[in-house]
């Protein structure tokens, strides 16, 4: 599968893009993980060290907890992100005219701090007494968006396509939520149960015709401080 719009090829790619992307990346496998562990995790062992551990749950609560419950929480997240003020620090994630795995971490600098990974992962290592489920729902949870974000998905038409996407946002769904004719639908992460429920879902068989919202802003702009409205109104907001 090739979602329409997608880079067929790495020369397309300016190079504000390169930046914009690479420093996401960075920011997202390093700096996040880093805060987690060092800014929360050691936070709140000097604010409350007798709380660390104290939740005794096991290795399969722990999993169901990210997998579902944060995930639930994502959605919505994800749904006010979309809302008012707050646009402006996602909007960037959307100036891109194609999807691919480098696209995962495209955002500004400060974006990351209003996501609740960054604050819901750090306090769950900082909690549960056993938190190894948890850890690998939140690494699957990281490969899924990599491949939400990559043009490599059975076709929507196909069996294989129709049982994927009675669970999960596969990047099908994800590039219509890329889209620029429909971008205000699919806000869900891994499950696409929440946009079903919410009313929020849209899959039709034919990928998206164009992707990307227009950027009136430099790569640096974006990077650091995007202008209020520069990227484009919110869209989909609850």
């Amino acid at each position: 599968m090739d979602l329409a719009g997608g880079w067929r090829a790495r020369d397309r790619r300016s190079a504000g893009e390169w930046m914009l992307d690479l420093s996401g990346l960075a920011v997202q496998g390093i700096g996040v993980p880093a805060l987690q562990l060092v800014l929360v995790a050691w936070a709140l062992g000097a604010l409350a060290p007798g709380w660390r551990g104290s939740v005794p749950l096991g290795l399969l609560e722990g999993f169901l907890i990210n997998l579902v419950l944060v995930d639930y929480a994502y959605y919505w997240n994800h749904r006010l992100l979309h809302a008012g003020s707050l646009w402006r620090w996602h909007a960037v994630h959307h100036t891109a005219p194609g999807l691919d795995v480098l696209v995962t971490g495209r955002n500004t600098l400060w974006t990351p701090a209003l996501i609740l990974y960054l604050w819901v992962n750090g306090l769950a290592l900082f909690l549960l007494a056993d938190p190894r489920g948890f850890v690998l729902a939140a690494g699957l949870t990281c490969l899924l968006d990599v491949w939400r974000h990559s043009p490599w998905a059975p076709v929507r038409a196909t069996r294989v396509g129709r049982i994927l996407a009675t669970v999960l946002i596969t990047p099908h769904e994800h590039g219509w939520h890329h889209s620029a004719t429909r971008p205000g639908c699919n806000f869900g992460a891994n499950l696409c149960w929440w946009d079903r429920l919410h009313g929020t879902y849209w899959s039709p068989l034919l990928s998206p015709p164009r992707l990307g919202l227009p950027r009136r802003e430099s790569a640096v702009r974006m990077l650091l401080w995007p202008r209020p409205g520069a990227l484009g109104a919110a869209v989909g907001a609850p």
